[in-house]
Formats: C-alpha cells, structure tokens, sequence
C-alpha cells in the first residue's frame, strides 16, 4: 500500500508547490456573491417555491433507473415542457450537465466519426470525446478560418464530423459566431452541438440560449442545457431529434446505468420553467451587466467586457491572485479564482459573475478593491 499512497502525496506535493491545490470550502451565504452560477436569483433567493402537490405521494426516491423502474409521467413531462419552451422535437433528461455531455459524445464516438471542438469547451465535452472511439481535433477558440480549415481537412476522410461550441464559454465569458459556424457546417456536411449551459436564461432570443434563433437548422444537431446554472437546480437535458432521444435511451451509458431522478429535483426542473417564461429577473439581470461593462470600460484591460454575466479580472501571478481572493473575502465578497489547468497557464483569473440580485454599490466596491 505504500507506494500507493506515495503516488497520491506526490501528486499533491505538486500543486502545492505551484500554488495550485485546491480544497473544499465553505462560504458564508451573507456574503456578497460574486461566484455563484445562480444568475437570476432563483436559487439563492427562494424563488423556486414547489406546492407539495406538484410531488407525487407515489414515488419520492428514483428507485432505479428509468429503464428500470425510475421512469415516471413527471419526468416525460417536463422533459416534453422544455422541449416546447425551447422549440426542440425532444429533449432526454439526465441527473447533471456532465452526465449529459459525456452520455451523449461518448454513444456518439465511433471509429467513423470525428469531433472538431472549440479549444475552450468544457472538461465535461472533453471527457466525453476521450470516452468514445471517434478522432477529435481542436480549432483556435472562435476562430471560423481555423475551423473552416479543420472542416477541409476532415471532408476528405469520409468521416461524420460534430462540431462543438459552447453557446457562453464558462471560463471566458465570451460568445461564439453561431450563425457564421452553422454556415460553415453546412458547407462540410458537419453536425453542431452546441452546450447552453451558462446561456440558457441569460443570453439569445428570449434568454433561451444563443442557438435557439436557429432550432430549426438543419445542421444544428443537438442542444445541452442545464438546469445548475440559470435554472437554480439540478439536472440537464439533451435537446434534438426524436431519433437521437431514441438513440440515447439505447447506447448513452451515462443515461442507461444510473439512477433516475428523484421526484422533487423533477418538480423543481419543472418550477424553473415557470420562472423562465414569466421573464423573472431577467431585466435586472441586463441592467447590472450593463452597469458593469460601463463601470470598466475605462479601466485597465485585465477586466473583461463580455455580453453576459461571466466576466473577469485576469492575474497570471497567482500569488497575487490568491492576495486579491482573500482582500475581497476580507471585505464580505466572495469570488473564486481560476487556475492552470481549468484555464491555460497565464491566463489565470478572478472569475466575476453577475447576478440579477447584485447592486451597484457591491459591484463598484469589488472593482475598486480590485485596482487597489
């Protein structure tokens, strides 16, 4: 057992050395929040209210798979809900966004196909990819000449190519060109994915995501959304055709060998599409993001000026970075920093999220405390 034990202190031992080890935290909720992924409010105000009569008394705990006995009406239900919401012929729910990313690229990974992925998708598209058997080649985030040049590359080795995007980068806060990929997938016969996880509710036509305006596309191949993020729950569905949910159910083992959900995270899915349709917040939420990228627009440029609520301060000292993380939690504000390898070394940062529920004052005091 020795040398087991050697193997994990020495990893350890590493990224302490670097100044990089993480840990478990906990955070005092009557801090300002400045990291939460709770953009609208929902979660950590209280909005998503549940009648107990919306939770059936026949079922509580999932008791098994849905292909088992953990399917219930309530279940295909939200899942036909969203699917309407977000002008989808189907959608499949699974217990997380992870779950949903590697279920779905990993069924989709054959020796015949091949993912050409934006270079700052999430870990969980890139677990995903390695989990199947299909080739993946990375082009320059946002970049369509580098993506047009993979595409040319792929075509001549008769292979069913997905692109992948992110419709708001979590780490980067910026957008892709949707329209200009989509165009360019259909030049190469090439199917988008495109995960919507910190967009949905934030961003697009509605606050529905960035590629609801093209649901329709024929090369528009399948949507993930998340219900941790905007939603202010837990859960995620993957959006297509009625076909790919019939795949899925068959060869996803992410969806095939894991418990369903239970009955109250279904209830609380289907309470936040309420909220989501009713628009709650979503007018504060633009405001403080307006007011934002106002207050830095004359600053200096390690602060970012995204369209969305994920914005950014950027420091490649990292024992700067960690000084500046604990003046700001000294100060009643919590905010998370982002560290090699989730980000590229050098490009290490203060991550900024924008909530409906942020004030002017908090956000001036995190900027100046910031310059300071």
């Amino acid at each position: 057992m020795e040398k087991h034990l050697q193997f994990i202190q020495t990893k350890l031992d590493q990224m302490a050395s670097q100044n990089r080890l993480r840990s478990l935290q906990f955070l005092s909720s009557d801090y300002i929040d400045f990291f939460s992924n709770d953009y609208l409010g929902f979660s950590t105000k209280g909005l998503l209210h549940v009648p107990s009569q919306e939770i059936s008394n026949q079922w509580i705990g999932a008791t098994g798979s849905r292909l088992i006995s953990g399917n219930h009406p309530e279940m295909i239900q939200v899942e036909e809900q969203f699917a309407r919401y977000l002008r989808a012929p189907s959608a499949l729910l699974y217990n997380s966004g992870y779950m949903a990313n590697t279920g779905l690229l990993s069924a989709l990974g054959d020796k015949n196909s091949c993912f050409v992925y934006d270079e700052h998708v999430h870990a969980s598209i890139k677990e995903g990819m390695r989990l199947g058997f299909g080739s993946k080649i990375a082009f320059r985030h946002n970049d369509i000449e580098d993506l047009q040049k993979k595409l040319i590359a792929q075509s001549k080795k008769d292979l069913k190519v997905y692109v992948l995007t992110e419709g708001l980068f979590s780490m980067h806060g910026d957008v892709p060109p949707i329209r200009e990929i989509l165009e360019i997938c259909a030049r190469h016969e090439a199917a988008l994915i495109v995960d919507e996880a910190h967009a949905l509710g934030t961003l697009g036509e509605d606050n529905k995501g960035l590629s609801y305006s093209y649901a329709d596309h024929p090369n528009l191949f399948a949507r993930i959304i998340t219900f941790g993020k905007a939603a202010g729950c837990h859960g995620a569905m993957v959006l297509g055709s009625c076909l790919l949910r019939e795949f899925l159910i068959n060869f996803s083992r992410a969806f095939i060998y894991t418990t369903a959900p239970s009955s109250d995270q279904v209830a609380t899915i289907s309470a936040s599409l309420k909220l989501f349709a009713a628009r709650t917040n979503s007018e504060k939420l633009s405001s403080i993001i307006h007011y934002y990228t106002a207050l830095v627009k004359e600053k200096s440029t390690a602060f970012s000026q995204n369209p969305g609520p994920i914005q950014y301060w950027q420091c490649a000292d990292i024992g700067l970075l960690k000084q500046k993380v604990e003046k700001l939690k000294q100060a009643g504000i919590n905010c998370y920093p982002i560290l090699s390898p989730t980000v590229k070394p050098g490009e290490e940062r203060i991550r900024i999220i924008l909530h409906a529920f942020n004030t002017k004052e908090e956000l001036s005091l995190l900027i100046q405390l910031l310059e300071s």
